[in-house]
């Protein structure tokens, strides 16, 4: 009795082993990120609407409407304008690592839309020098890298609505700021 239950832990424990060395080596060994993939299908500088039978994401859901821009701060800062559905709107920032620095909603929106600048930090601080502090209806955004992922998520919560909210997304505009 004693053999069986050593040998049945030593198999748990390599199969722990396993999944652990799986899970840290798996990401080290993708040929291709998130972003890179996205760059692939998608304009920078502009968003590029996928909507759930487009998407590459695994299992989407077929009420939430995708759209991707990349931006690079290389060139200057990056304006956002998204306009605002009935629905819910998530808007969401990404490093071209995947790391997400910042976050929000349509609650966020003034006027009917989001606007919103999204500097590099020695950008963020010469635009503050001249210009003073943010403003409530555009904020300014620091991005902890020069290039990125900007990800809109729009929910169609009626079937009737689903026009409305692909015509708000394609008037979403994404692209280096003018001087």
């Amino acid at each position: 009795m004693m053999r069986w239950f050593l040998w049945s832990l030593v198999g748990v424990l390599i199969g722990i082993l396993a999944h652990l060395v799986s899970m840290i080596a798996l990401p080290r060994l993708s040929t291709q990120t998130g972003f890179q993939r996205i760059a692939l299908t998608t304009k920078a500088d502009g968003f590029a609407i996928l909507p759930a039978d487009k998407t590459p994401l695994p299992m989407p859901d077929p009420a939430i409407i995708t759209a991707f821009c990349r931006y690079d701060l290389a060139g200057g800062a990056a304006r956002l304008h998204v306009p605002v559905s009935s629905g819910f709107l998530s808007i969401s920032f990404y490093t071209a690592a995947g790391l997400n620095f910042y976050a929000l909603t349509d609650r966020a929106a003034a006027n009917g839309a989001i606007d919103l600048t999204l500097y590099t930090p020695a950008q963020l601080a010469q635009v503050r020098a001249n210009e003073g502090p943010d403003q409530p209806g555009a904020p300014r955004l620091q991005a902890p890298e020069d290039r990125g992922l900007v990800v809109l998520r729009a929910l169609i919560a009626e079937p009737g609505e689903k026009a409305e909210t692909e015509r708000a997304l394609t008037a979403a505009r994404c692209g280096t700021a003018q001087p």
